[in-house]
């Protein structure tokens, strides 16, 4: 009977070792996991102010198209005074 004891015993504890063991892997997975986001987020930080810097740009060079279209509509009043149709 205490053989029996014994042997659950052992059983018991080998399981919780084998247990301990898989979420220290788990763990591990998850760390690295972790540490590749934060990563990533780190070089998201580092692309934002150049985004944004590229977006200010664009929205200028918007308006700079806005005004080349009134400045096509000036020159074809200028080259073609009568407009006429042909």
């Amino acid at each position: 009977m205490l053989k029996l004891v014994l042997f659950l015993q052992v059983l018991i504890i080998s399981i919780l070792l084998a247990a301990g063991y898989f979420v220290y892997l788990e763990l591990g997975a998850i760390s690295s996991a972790i540490q590749d986001a934060l990563g990533v987020i780190a070089d998201i930080k580092e692309i934002l102010p150049k985004l944004d810097s590229a977006i200010n740009t664009i929205n200028e060079l918007d308006s700079v198209f806005e005004s080349l279209s009134g400045i096509s509509e000036v020159l074809n009043m200028l080259l073609d005074p009568f407009q006429s149709n042909s």
